[in-house]
């Protein structure tokens, strides 16, 4: 049980540490866009969509002509809001992601543990973790990119920092989950 524990919390400061550095690099800002007016564009979010959610435009509507109609003459997108504002560099949202990362670490590590009986060597329970990730990261980045008004550069970019973070799970769950001698 203090495997699961030490390689959890070691696991998940390693990416966090990642995220910090990712996040804050110009890798993720070369796709993400700035309206040319932050404020007036604020007022009329506010104006259109009221309370904090998750709003499709156009919405779903049972006239499915006059929404087709819509959807092809565009634009078309998912806008998540949260209407009441919130801290900037909110302590809370830290806390809950590292406790996010910290649950990631521990449900990988669970996996590999049930998995050890048919990985090889540290290469092989590394790979096992690294896969583990890039599967969710398919199914969740590109999947978005897929089913959802979210540009494929955006989806790649959660990629490439998905792949990477859970290598770096990898390298550090693979050192303390080994096989019985």
């Amino acid at each position: 049980m203090k495997r699961y524990g030490l390689s959890g919390l070691l696991a998940a400061a390693a990416m966090f540490i990642w995220g910090s550095v990712f996040w804050l690099s110009p890798i993720p800002s070369g796709v993400m866009k700035t309206a040319t007016d932050d404020a007036a564009l604020g007022a009329a979010l506010k104006t259109y969509l009221p309370t904090t959610g998750t709003y499709f435009v156009p919405g779903m509507s049972d006239d499915v002509d006059a929404m087709t109609r819509l959807h092809e003459a565009g634009p078309v997108a998912m806008i998540h809001i949260e209407v009441e504002g919130s801290p900037a560099m909110d302590p809370k949202v830290f806390i809950k992601g590292f406790v996010h990362l910290l649950g990631v670490a521990l449900l990988s590590g669970w996996l590999l543990s049930l998995a050890l009986p048919s990985l090889g060597g540290y290469a092989s329970r590394v790979g096992f973790v690294v896969l583990l990730g890039v599967t969710a990261s398919f199914a969740y980045d590109l999947g978005s990119t897929v089913w959802w008004p979210i540009q494929t550069s955006w989806g790649l970019i959660g990629v490439v920092y998905n792949v990477v973070n859970w290598c770096i799970a990898g390298l550090i769950l693979a050192a303390f989950f080994k096989p019985e001698t």
